[in-house]
């Protein structure tokens, strides 16, 4: 076996992360390592960020290329006062 040090890491990830270790009886090592095992397992069902939202649009209107128009002339900022 070898060791991994994490180095900065926010307070309270490691706080949820001890919470977690107390809830399921186990050392805060022990329960990085299972974090880790399951973090790295086969792909969940659920879909990714990308997938979902590509698939929030109809497919007549979903494309391989991105096009950006921009106006011809600049847009004027709008007056808030």
């Amino acid at each position: 076996m070898t060791d991994l040090l994490i180095r900065r890491i926010d307070p309270r990830l490691k706080r949820e992360l001890e919470k977690r270790a107390r809830a399921h009886g186990r050392s805060l090592s022990e329960e990085a390592k299972v974090t880790l095992r399951q973090g790295l397992a086969e792909p969940s069902a659920q879909p990714g960020f990308g997938t979902r939202l590509f698939s929030m649009f109809p497919d007549d209107v979903r494309g391989d290329d991105l096009i950006f128009e921009y106006p011809s002339k600049p847009i004027e900022p709008p007056d808030l006062e």
